[in-house]
Parts: C-alpha cells; sequence; structure tokens
C-alpha cells in the first residue's frame, strides 16, 4: 500500500496547486468560485437549466438581469494569459465570437494568480483570443481596466440596486448630472 505525503504541493505564490484533471472539471470549479464571489457581494445568481445557451449565468444586481459567460486560463504563454473567448454550438466547426445578442459581460477567472476580469461583450467582440497580464501594472493591457470591474454589474443607471450589494468601486452614476459610469456607457 503507498503511503500519502502530509505535505500540501504548492504552486507560484504559495497557492496550493488545483486537483483539476481537466478543462471540464477547472470549468466547473471556476463556476463555483464565480457563484461565491458574485453572492458574496450581494448579487443574486442564477444558473439556467442545460448548456444550451452562450451564457452560464444569470446575475441580477436588482436594477438588471446580466448574462455571464464563465472562462478561465490556468497558465500564461510568455508574458501574457490567453483564453478563446468563443462558444460552441455542439459542432467544433460553428465556433464563432460571443456577441451582444448572446451574452453581457465575460468573467475570466486567472488561477495563478486569483484575480477575476469582468468584461463587457462590447469591449472584445468579435474577436476571440484575449491576452491578460494579471501580474502587470493595470495600464499595462488593454483589459487590465476590466480587472475585478465587478462594479459593473451593480450600475445605478437602470433602477435600484439590491440592498447589500457591495462591490468596489461603486458605480458612480449621478442621475441629476447625468454622468455615466463605464458600465453604463453607450447605452
Amino acid at each position: 500500500m503507498e503511503k500519502k505525503s502530509r505535505f500540501v504541493a504548492v504552486g507560484p505564490a504559495g497557492r496550493p496547486k488545483s486537483p483539476v484533471r481537466n478543462h471540464k472539471r477547472r470549468g466547473e470549479i471556476v463556476e463555483i468560485a464565480f457563484m461565491h464571489k458574485a453572492a458574496d457581494m450581494g448579487f443574486a445568481v442564477t444558473k439556467p437549466y442545460g448548456d444550451s445557451e452562450a451564457y452560464d449565468f444569470i446575475v441580477d444586481s436588482g436594477s438588471r438581469l446580466w448574462r455571464v459567460q464563465v472562462k478561465s486560463c490556468a497558465f500564461r504563454k510568455g508574458l501574457t494569459y490567453q483564453l478563446r473567448a468563443a462558444h460552441h454550438s455542439g459542432n467544433i466547426r460553428a465556433a464563432g465570437p460571443y456577441t451582444a445578442d448572446q451574452i453581457d459581460f465575460l468573467a475570466v477567472y486567472i488561477m495563478p494568480v486569483g484575480v477575476w476580469y469582468m468584461i463587457p461583450v462590447n469591449a472584445f467582440t468579435p474577436s476571440t483570443c484575449l491576452c491578460l497580464l494579471p501580474h502587470l501594472p493595470v495600464a499595462a493591457g488593454k483589459y487590465e481596466q476590466f480587472r475585478e470591474a465587478w462594479h459593473l454589474l451593480a450600475c445605478k443607471r437602470k433602477g435600484k440596486l439590491r440592498t447589500g450589494l457591495v462591490t468596489s468601486p461603486e458605480c458612480d452614476y449621478s442621475g441629476l448630472i447625468e454622468m455615466w459610469c463605464t458600465g453604463c456607457e453607450g447605452e
């Protein structure tokens, strides 16, 4: 009988290595992490039945329902974490870029550094390959403005937010001076 070690293997920054065996399992774990993080901030999170939709979750901020697709990246290629921002319709050849008719946000979790990106679909479509730089200063990449940008889901422009909703920074929309936050610009 093989004796198991009592020591935990650690990866970068002393984080325990994930026991993730394959991409499907990693996706399931990251979806659970997304639900926990969003619910902890006060959002209501709903998981649609089945895998037929382009989005994984519906997030309720009280003023709006958002369709969110969750992705993850576990490895860096050179200086960037790269991920494919495309959907599949059951046929690998039918893959295509996400559109605003399918999702509102792409939530990306970079596993080795524990960072979330909340990227509005209009910020990346029609691109299907995103390069993220969570290990560099915020100004370093095209999508870095969306690093930990959970406040984009809590925009005040469309009505009253859920009680107890906490994001940082808060949406700074002011109806008196019609100043829009980045979450509601262009709507």
